[in-house]
């Protein structure tokens, strides 16, 4: 019976790991030139970060984020499904933009 509970415990531990880095945010300094890719979990958070005082938004398969030039706005998307979702500035669509591989 003991075995079972100590069994149960590290179970729970461990599930409790896996779900806090499900929901992690990964953040992207967001700046002219910008090609980045990143890796997340299905339900993980990107979050981009102006870096300096250029225009940006964040635009990608179903978001769009406000265009604006404050240094240090930052936007965040949650991302629901697993896939490639490439991810750009509508200001810069060439020089930035952003690969979101979810697994």
């Amino acid at each position: 019976m003991r075995r079972l509970a100590s069994f149960l415990v590290i179970a729970a531990v461990l599930a409790a790991v896996l779900a806090v880095q499900a929901f992690a945010s990964t953040t992207v300094s967001w700046h002219v030139p910008t090609s980045k890719t990143v890796k997340i979990h299905k339900g993980g958070t990107v979050k981009w970060v102006w870096s300096d005082g250029a225009p940006h938004n964040v635009h990608g398969p179903g978001f769009t984020s406000k265009t604006t030039s404050k240094k240090g706005t930052t936007y965040s998307h949650r991302f629901g499904k697993r896939g490639t979702f490439k991810i750009i500035c509508q200001v810069h669509p060439t020089s930035m933009k952003t690969i979101v591989k979810v697994s």
